[in-house]
């Protein structure tokens, strides 16, 4: 059990947007153990909450989404000053796409794109909402950038002052590697998509005691397997989609 509280730049919130909340919250509940109460730090769903503390959240889709259009996750980071971190945006090449610059009385957020293209979140506040735990079972543990623009993820050491090593990810042992450095730092590998068709995005990858009985639950709740229980570098991971399609992992980390 890790108490977590994000430090600039550092992970802050996990949210799926959801076609049908009340679907989404009764599968991700079977499958993690998260209780659901409240509405989480953009003020919109419900919180999912691991033995009491923040872990994600789930939120309706608008009503102006496209019928049909599958779910979603999103990561954010935090930011200390949107003015601060839209400028360093624009000037690492990204791109604002949505922003709110205030909302629930003591936060503001913003959806932008880097330089490659890969959208991400951002969030401000001045109280104690955000993730309040990781790296435990159930609960985020690993992020990747899947990029087709692998050379242009410099992006984010310019903007969030990550450092940058080599080091595994679930694909490959040497890899572009952040640290996002905190109390509890946290790890963020980069995954070349050059060649392929799969969108960029960022992925959070959720700990779990043992992929492949996870592997079994999740069909029979709805969810389907992407990708079987496979050994990388940093583990045996597997990937799924939820039932309205949002797509996420799972990993046994090597290295706790």
């Amino acid at each position: 059990m890790t108490d977590y509280t994000a430090h600039s730049a550092q992970p802050v919130w996990l949210e799926l947007s959801s076609p049908q909340s009340d679907v989404s919250t009764e599968f991700y509940s079977e499958i993690f153990d998260w209780e659901f109460s409240g509405a989480g730090p953009l003020g919109l769903g419900s919180q999912a909450l691991l033995r009491g503390r923040a872990a994600a959240g789930i939120s309706p889709q608008p009503p102006q989404a496209p019928a049909g259009q599958p779910g979603f996750w999103s990561v954010y980071f935090r930011a200390e000053s949107l003015d601060t971190f839209l400028t360093a945006v624009d000037a690492g090449g990204g791109q604002a796409m949505t922003v709110v610059p205030e909302f629930d009385g003591a936060a503001s957020v913003a959806l932008v794109s880097d330089s490659g293209g890969t959208a991400f979140g951002a969030l401000t506040f001045d109280d104690s909402r955000g993730l309040g735990t990781v790296g435990e079972i159930g609960a985020a543990v690993y992020f990747e950038l899947h990029t087709h623009s692998p050379g242009k993820a410099d992006f984010y050491s310019e903007v969030f002052g990550w450092a940058r090593s080599t080091g595994p990810s679930t694909i490959q042992e040497e890899a572009d590697v952040f640290t996002m450095a905190g109390d509890v730092d946290l790890t963020a590998a980069v995954v070349d998509l050059s060649g392929t068709q799969i969108p960029s995005h960022w992925e959070a990858f959720y700990m779990v005691e043992d992929v492949d009985v996870f592997a079994q639950k999740v069909p029979a709740l709805g969810g389907a397997l992407l990708v079987e229980p496979t050994d990388t570098p940093r583990g045996q991971i597997a990937k799924f989609i939820d039932p309205h399609n949002a797509a996420f992992g799972v990993i046994e980390p090597n290295w706790l």
